[in-house]
């Protein structure tokens, strides 16, 4: 090709970004010396010495190749874009529905619909007919009691308070023990700063407030050490403190609203695919369910380790049995969690807002269970689906940082008038509707058979 003919293609199309190419406007036009018309015409010389004339027709023809070749070029990238665009379309499209579905399947949801974690029921707290009665001596963990005493004279020199389990409180002449626990150790929880633990202080009153610890296999003293005045001699008092247990948990439903449901149900999941083998059966997946619990866990310092049980009717099977707080089982208002689901391994700690120590009126979790069915069909032929969900757990304890003090869990009422009962599991039922059942009246054969 010829130099002219060169630089006739660059200057005939010009690139517009990466990957497209548009008709010049003078396309239409006819190449320099040729009509848009066929005819031999006449010729011109060789570029180069040697080479045989070139003709008009060749000239043209040549013209012609170039405009055919871009034009394919330009149509190429022409329907690539188009393509993209379809693709990003149905992309989107699909994405939409996927998010329809969810929204009108709510058992497919594994996060609470609440508009925010206020929005989340809490089940009551129930009071406990059968706890005994709490006092200074027999605290409930995380309540403030005061403790005094009056020293006659008057006059004296310190009342030194501190909590000891060190049974040797004075080993020798005015040797006092230094096994002294520390605010925030293993059984003071909290007490008056000034006080506590002040050998050369003179309050004769002292707010404490205790951790979970039994009192009874370990005797816990609250000691009184007061020296007269000017330092002449000394006596000695002591407080024994075993606290008074009202660990409870309760436990109900939660609806995908965030609404406290004492008698909850939920339609079954609508069926996740049904695919022919080709041949006699129907292969059936009837998908899963999720469903919510909230738990309720009141008067407890620190933290509780649960323990979950489950089980459901009717063929089903129980997946995962998780837990979160209240702010962390939602779906926000842009679509997205806020936080993540904790196995049953995970203790669940008291707020930040309570100071460690949750009294009465408790604090609850969310619980969700998820629910496959499988090839479970579960229709109105049969009965419905019942979840059984229990709940039980331990609390904290301090003397040893762990959960191992099995005298420290939840309370129940006792079968009969008498004394609270512990390591009771709590319990609450999510019913599960039955899908439609259908019938035929095809004397023969009837309906392929379905397989899981």
């Amino acid at each position: 090709m010829s130099q002219n003919q060169k630089i006739s293609k660059q200057t005939m199309f010009e690139p517009i970004g990466d990957d497209t190419v548009l008709l010049n406007p003078t396309q239409g036009k006819a190449p320099p010396g040729c009509s848009r018309s066929p005819g031999l015409g006449r010729g011109h010389p060789p570029e180069n010495k040697g080479d045989p004339p070139v003709t008009k027709t060749q000239h043209c023809d040549e013209y012609k190749y170039i405009n055919k070749y871009q034009k394919l070029i330009y149509y190429k990238h022409l329907i690539l874009f188009i393509m993209k665009k379809q693709i990003l379309f149905l992309a989107l499209f699909s994405l939409a529905l996927i998010f329809a579905s969810s929204k009108s399947y709510g058992q497919y949801i594994n996060y609470v619909e609440a508009a925010s974690a206020a929005a989340v029921g809490c089940t009551p707290a129930l009071p406990l007919t059968c706890a005994s009665a709490a006092d200074a001596l027999h605290p409930l963990p995380g309540q403030v009691y005061p403790y005094s005493v009056t020293v006659t004279p008057g006059t004296f020199s310190s009342i030194h308070w501190f909590v000891t389990d060190e049974l040797n409180v004075i080993a020798s002449q005015a040797a006092l023990t230094t096994d002294i626990d520390a605010v925030n150790g293993s059984y003071v929880l909290t007490a008056t700063p000034a006080a506590y633990n002040q050998p050369a202080q003179t309050a004769a009153t002292l707010d404490i407030s205790w951790k979970s610890f039994n009192g009874t296999t370990t005797p816990v003293l609250l000691v009184a050490y007061v020296t007269g005045a000017s330092g002449c001699s000394d006596n000695i008092e002591v407080f024994r403190i075993e606290p008074t247990f009202a660990f409870t948990l309760d436990i109900a439903g939660v609806l995908f609203d965030g609404t406290v449901d004492t008698t909850p149900e939920e339609c079954l999941s609508p069926v996740e695919s049904a695919t022919y083998n080709g041949t006699t059966s129907l292969v059936m997946d009837y998908g899963e369910n999720w469903v919510f619990f909230t738990v309720n866990a009141a008067n407890f310092v620190n933290s509780w380790l649960p323990t979950f049980t489950a089980s459901v009717t009717g063929g089903s099977t129980i997946g995962t049995v998780e837990w979160a707080y209240a702010s962390e089982a939602i779906l926000n208002a842009a679509g997205v969690a806020t936080g993540d689901w904790n196995a049953a391994t995970v203790p669940i700690d008291a707020s930040v807002a309570s100071g460690g120590a949750v009294g009465s009126g408790g604090e609850c979790v969310v619980l969700r269970v998820r629910v496959d069915h499988g090839g479970t069909e579960l229709d109105a032929s049969a009965a419905a689906a019942v979840v059984t969900v229990g709940v039980n757990g331990v609390m904290y304890n301090a003397a040893t940082s762990d959960y191992s003090n099995l005298a420290l869990t939840d309370l129940d009422e006792p079968a009969v008038a008498g004394a609270c009962v512990n390591n009771i599991t709590d319990e609450e039922t999510f019913t599960l509707t039955p899908r439609p059942s259908l019938t035929t009246t095809v004397a023969v054969g009837g309906f392929e058979p379905k397989l899981p």
